[in-house]
């Protein structure tokens, strides 16, 4: 509770037990009401976020290797779709005829989608939980990173806050 608030509250509260005339009865109405008054200020306060998942998608085509006297690069706005799957292991991705840290099935349930702008930008809720981010690219599914031994790409979405994430299509990686 805001602290101007709590000592008004307080001067109010001292000045309303002097009335001593008044019956005990309508003092504890007086206290409910005052409370729940309290708990709806403070309520109002909660953060509801109309998204919880947002960042940018870029396309690195060449070689993006930090150099002296070259500036870092993010690489060029990819306009795509995000696919956010469950918690996916290595092994329920096929791999099927494209290679490197493309797919072509994954086989986890898919949860939701999401679609990036010509800026690369996206923004969605999920609901808060771990998941799987895979990039539609070309003919199949990049996958942006591994997560330790086992894991694809895994995200963990936290309530009450944003969770900003950039992802780098690094085409410069796949064998055509």
């Amino acid at each position: 509770m805001p602290l101007k608030l709590q000592g008004n509250l307080d001067i109010f509260l001292r000045i309303f037990r002097q009335n001593v005339d008044m019956p005990k009865i309508i003092y504890y109405l007086y206290l409910f009401v005052i409370t729940c008054f309290i708990n709806a200020c403070a309520n109002r306060h909660s953060l509801h976020l109309p998204y919880n998942f947002s960042g940018h998608v870029y396309e690195q085509k060449y070689n993006a290797m930090p150099m002296v006297d070259k500036p870092d690069t993010k690489g060029s706005p990819l306009m795509t779709t995000l696919y956010i799957y469950e918690p996916t292991k290595i092994n329920q991705i096929d791999e099927g005829v494209i290679t490197g840290p493309m797919v072509s099935k994954i086989t986890s349930q898919l949860v939701d989608s999401v679609a990036s702008d010509n800026k690369g930008a996206f923004q969605k809720y999920v609901k808060p939980g771990k998941y799987t981010v895979m990039i539609k690219y070309k003919n199949g599914f990049f996958i942006p990173y591994f997560s330790g031994v086992d894991w694809v790409s895994l995200i963990e979405i936290k309530s009450n806050e944003i969770n900003n994430i950039d992802f780098k299509v690094s085409a410069a990686t796949l064998v055509q």
